[in-house]
């Protein structure tokens, strides 16, 4: 738009200076038309003029770009009439005073060389001497007055005009400088197109575009032009050199040999310098630095007022870099101080929930912090924790936190009365009280709660990196409710495990000998030979359920098979399950299984430990097979028995009950995976229970 605007203010006043000769010749056609027939200007000079301005008149029309062009020409037409209708038209003083018109365009539109020479030519023809001058012989201070009027009216104009071209070129780098800031796709690149842009358009012939990093005080090369190497690594302090000096006092400096300066020049292939801050707010951003050589004129104050205009146009730039490496800094710690987080993760979340705040306080340089979370069964958010601030007094930002909860938006807000440090020893930077930054956290468009930062009083608020720890938290929060899912789904799911075991098993062999304790004592009472053929049948009971004890013991103890590889932990459940129920059980397992995440091997490890299960305790079969197929985007396990088999219909329409145990326990497991269990059954011909888990590898 601003270039537009350039173009239009450049020709609209080309056709206006076209549009002045239809009034000017209007002019001479009405003067001539009151002066008496016999002493009047011959028609054929004003049908000349007519001609020309109606060509000219004609090509801006067509070519509208070309207007400055015909406008230049028409100065060089003008200057040809006038000088004839000074020695031909009767009344040669009004040709004189057009000769002031086209001097002043001519300053406008030509070079001033050119205002120069049109100004003696239209002097030169009133020369006291010559007939058709309008001063007498004797008045030449007349004239001498009227010429170097006549010159002033042009130079005038002429200084006028370098004035609106400069404007109009300022405007020009001014809005070249924001498109490149719009379109450029790094910071870096940006920064080295507007150092480019800046330097050709002042004639410089080397300079710098320097970042001030607040995290460690320091100026940074953004962006070089025709710098050496040595200069590229320098990276000075607020107090150390010119650039720290302008960063720290905000004011720009022009370096030329003569001029007096906080410093000298010290490069000798430098003739002049500009030194100028860039800041947005009273917050420093860096420094943009512009040289020329020795051989080169010296900048101006005019050209320090342009660095200083193209500064505030390039500010954005060094904003967007302070803010990616302030994310970057952020990010780099998080790596770090996020260690104790995953230590606590697995841990009780009152535990985990403190770690996570101090980390986010160490990050953000906040005096205190509050943790506000969403349930899960209702929805609502409770206050979970807090750091660096009294309970009562971080129940008063619930609002705040519920707020950006609710909208997933950042709400700040300004002194809190009671947001002052409990029990922490810290305290503001300065008088003013903290900023509250209420921060949503969300996970893939989800709700998980809301953190508040009690940030020092002027403090900058950086929503890039709140959002970029708000992230991490976010996950961390999900990550550990996640574990602690996991972790209550498997004592539930052992507890049950361990229920049936004992039932079917120790519980089993218990009741027997419970049995063969009263048969034999009603037998004591009337065949007492036979007590002893009873009591040998109670021990070998007994010794039975005490070796199935032990084995039930020690299969607790045993390794989980997820530490070895899925093959060898399917060949070992196998082998376990043919040795103890003395069914053949096959295992066939193809694909490469070292692709397979742990996570998705613990849940088939489990899913075919319970389907093993089911078949000793339901199928009645005499054969099992154990397959499990890894492909690039699926793995696909199954377990299949030639057992009696089941209505699987009829079955899952059973009030829910213990019977339900089993399937439940398989389908969370597939669930907690992304994966889906099928059971492919029906009366009299066995049973195959299969689980499909996605691996997201597919091209």
């Amino acid at each position: 738009m601003m270039a537009r605007d350039r173009r239009d203010e450049l020709l609209e006043f080309a056709h206006a200076a076209l549009s002045l000769r239809w009034l000017a010749l209007a002019s001479l056609i009405a003067l001539g038309t009151l002066t008496p027939v016999s002493v009047r200007t011959p028609p054929l000079f004003y049908v000349g003029i007519l001609i020309y301005t109606l060509g000219l008149s004609l090509y801006a029309w067509r070519y509208a770009d070309r207007a400055p062009q015909a406008a230049q020409i028409g100065v060089v037409f003008d200057t040809i009439a006038i000088g004839v209708g000074m020695q031909v038209a009767t009344d040669p003083q009004v040709f004189s005073y057009f000769g002031f018109v086209t001097a002043t365009v001519a300053g406008l539109l030509i070079t001033r060389v050119a205002t120069v020479a049109i100004a003696g030519v239209v002097g030169l023809l009133q020369f006291p001497l010559l007939p058709r001058s309008l001063f007498a012989p004797n008045l030449y201070v007349a004239w001498g007055v009227a010429a170097l009027a006549l010159q002033a009216a042009g130079q005038v104009a002429a200084v006028a005009a370098t004035h609106l071209r400069r404007r109009v070129n300022l405007q020009g780098l001014l809005a070249s400088l924001g498109r490149i800031s719009g379109l450029a796709s790094t910071t870096a690149e940006a920064g080295d197109r507007v150092l480019a842009e800046i330097i050709g358009f002042l004639g410089g012939g080397s300079g710098s575009l320097m970042l001030f990093d607040p995290q460690d005080g320091r100026l940074e090369i953004l962006a070089a032009y025709r710098l050496g190497d040595v200069y590229r690594q320098v990276r000075p302090r607020l107090d150390e050199g010119i650039a720290g000096w302008v960063t720290q006092a905000g004011q720009p400096v022009l370096l030329t040999p003569g001029a007096s300066a906080p410093f000298p020049l010290l490069r000798k292939e430098i003739g002049s310098s500009m030194c100028v801050p860039v800041s947005s707010g009273g917050r420093p951003l860096g420094v943009l630095n512009v040289n020329r050589a020795t051989d080169r004129a010296w900048f101006s104050p005019d050209d320090l007022v342009t660095v200083g205009l193209a500064a505030r146009h390039i500010a954005d730039i060094l904003f967007r870099a302070q803010h990616e490496r302030a994310i970057a800094a952020t990010l780099m710690n998080v790596t770090s101080s996020f260690i104790g987080v995953s230590r606590a993760i697995l841990r009780d979340p009152a535990v985990l929930w403190p770690v996570l705040l101090d980390q986010t306080r160490s990050l953000t340089g906040a005096q205190f912090a509050v943790l506000a979370l969403e349930r899960q069964d209702t929805g609502t958010l409770d206050l979970v924790a807090s750091r660096g601030i009294a309970g009562q007094a971080a129940l008063s930002f619930l609002p705040g936190l519920l707020a950006a909860s609710t909208d997933g938006r950042l709400h700040v807000a300004g002194e809190h009365p009671h947001a002052g440090p409990a029990g922490s020893g810290r305290s503001g930077a300065d008088n003013s009280g903290p900023i509250v930054a209420c921060v949503p956290l969300r996970l893939e468009n989800r709700k998980v709660g809301a953190i508040g930062l009690g940030l020092p009083g002027g403090t900058p608020v950086l929503p890039h990196q709140l959002d970029a720890v708000a992230t991490l938290v976010a996950g961390a929060v999900h990550t550990a409710r996640t574990a602690n899912r996991l972790a209550d789904i498997g004592v539930v799911e052992e507890r049950r495990r361990i229920a049936r075991e004992m039932h079917d098993g120790l519980a089993q062999t218990l009741a027997d000998a419970m049995l063969q304790t009263d048969l034999s004592a009603m037998t004591a009472q009337g065949n007492p030979a036979q007590v002893s053929g009873d009591l040998k049948e109670l021990r070998v009971l007994l010794e039975r359920g005490m070796r199935e004890l032990r084995e039930f013991l020690s299969e607790l103890r045993r390794e989980p098979e997820t530490r070895g590889k899925l093959p060898a932990a399917l060949e070992e459940l196998g082998r376990e399950f043919q040795r103890r129920d003395e069914i053949p059980t096959s295992v066939v397992v193809t694909g490469d299984a070292a692709r397979l995440p742990s996570a998705a091997k613990y849940a088939i490890l489990a899913i075919v430990r319970q389907a093993l299960t089911n078949v000793r305790t339901h199928a009645r079969a005499t054969a099992v097979t154990i397959r499990a197929e890894i492909a690039s985007d699926t793995c696909t396990t199954s377990v299949t028995d030639n057992g009696v088999g089941f209505d699987l219909s009829a079955f899952r329409a059973q009030p829910p009950g213990a019977q339900h145990l089993g399937l439940v326990s398989m389908e969370e497991r597939a669930g907690l995976v992304g994966g889906q269990l099928e059971i492919d059954t029906a009366p009299g011909r066995g049973t195959t229970v299969r689980i499909r888990i996605p691996l997201g590898r597919s091209p």
